[in-house]
């Protein structure tokens, strides 16, 4: 059939292209995406999350605080007796209000939140005294796993060392020690459901002061869930024990240096469920102020009391 001719004047009627349509409604649909997605950043990151009326996380209800260090680094349960059980008018009643008051008593717990702009990490002492040893916590025996060598023994740490920690993407962690070696490729991949892992980074003290710097008092309670939300994150193997990660080229590892190791984690990275959130979620369990959900450290650090330099 012969083409309808048109109006004298009237431009002929363009050509339909299947392919330049989808393209064209991909393309607007990735753009209001985006938007959406930076819009839900701005508003969600400047609304302070509720701290009352929530329930406490799993790893953090009272029944399932951290105990002590061999509980945790065996990965089991100490069952609590009957006698501490808390009912009123029985023995465990006052054994539970005499822990409850040295508990209250006790001085806080400092710890620091750092950021390189990108990326947020929790710096917590590697000892405190009278609670759970961190470094037992996640297995710095310098042999956990069978895998590379590690940071020293806990009892080789010096006194005043801490410990940073971050969650994030395994393969972008273990290949990009410097933000100038990142890889586009792997970049790509950590968006996509990638698997986790945690870093971990001994220090000799406490990090300087800066801007960029968040220092932070937790009670002694505060102080047990965030290590509790910290070894809920590990992976474990099968005597219960934290499982290093080896830095090796055939892994794309190029090594962060004497101090610093990777375990494996729970949970995956997505343009959702970043590092940060991860940082926001553990010091939410502690009980600090933090935004709704952000996937910047900026808005974490927002709220956050500000560092006296």
């Amino acid at each position: 059939m012969p083409p309808r001719p048109t109006h004298p004047g009237q431009p002929p009627k363009p050509p339909f292209r299947p392919l330049r349509h989808i393209l064209t409604w991909t393309l607007r649909g990735l753009v209001l995406l985006s938007l959406g997605y930076l819009l839900a950043v701005a508003v969600l990151g400047a609304m302070p999350r509720p701290t009352e009326g929530l329930p406490s996380p799993a790893c953090c209800l009272p029944g399932s605080a951290v105990r002590n260090a061999t509980e945790q680094r065996n990965g089991t349960t100490v069952p609590i007796p009957p006698e501490s059980s808390g009912t009123p008018g029985s023995p465990g009643d006052e054994n539970a209000g005499v822990t409850e008051a040295v508990t209250r008593n006790a001085p806080p717990v400092t710890i620091h939140v750092i950021s390189n702009g990108v990326h947020a990490d929790i710096v917590l002492p590697a000892r405190v005294e009278g609670e759970p040893g961190l470094a037992d916590v996640l297995g710095l025996d310098g042999g956990t796993g069978g895998a590379n060598d590690g940071p020293p023994a806990p009892a080789a740490l010096p006194g005043k060392a801490h410990v940073a920690i971050g969650w994030g993407a395994r393969e972008f962690y273990l290949a990009t020690p410097t933000w100038d070696r990142m890889r586009p490729g792997v970049a790509l991949r950590a968006l996509a459901l990638a698997p986790a892992a945690l870093h971990v980074e001994v220090m000799p003290g406490p990090p300087l002061p800066d801007a960029e710097t968040r220092i932070l008092h937790l009670s002694r309670q505060g102080y047990r869930n965030l290590v509790a939300f910290v070894a809920a994150s590990l992976r474990r193997d099968a005597e219960g024990r934290p499982v290093r990660i080896p830095v090796t080229p055939e892994n794309g590892g190029t090594g962060y240096g004497p101090g610093s190791l990777f375990l494996e984690a729970t949970g995956r990275f997505s343009p959702l469920r970043t590092c940060n959130t991860w940082a926001a979620d553990a010091l939410a369990a502690a009980g600090v102020r933090t935004p709704v959900w952000t996937p910047l450290p900026h808005f974490l650090l927002y709220h956050l009391p500000a560092t006296d330099r």
